[in-house]
């Protein structure tokens, strides 16, 4: 069942397809967003440019993608932070 339904992901062409598929979206948005109207009072001259939440959201995914990198320094452990997987813990007595 499970073949049946992510087969598909095996495929080589897959990363291709999807970011084909991302990159189709984004610009059917862009385009749209020429043509759609979104408020009726604007806060910034800015704001009314073409396609500017499309940018101001990508950069803001691309600042949260990219503050993990720091914090995955910060966070990261040792290899050996837990000690050697095969020994047990001095507390637990031996059942021979």
């Amino acid at each position: 069942m499970s073949k049946l339904f992510f087969g598909w992901v095996e495929s080589p062409r897959t990363p291709f397809l999807l970011l084909l598929i991302v990159v189709l979206i984004s610009v059917g948005l862009i385009v749209a967003d020429v043509f759609i109207d979104r408020h009726e009072y604007k806060y910034t001259a800015f704001a009314e440019s073409t396609g500017f939440y499309a940018f101001w959201g990508f950069a803001a995914f691309a600042i949260a993608v990219l503050s993990g990198w720091p914090l995955g320094k910060l966070l990261r452990r040792d290899e050996d932070y837990y000690g050697e997987a095969d020994t047990k813990p001095q507390d637990v007595e031996s059942d021979s």
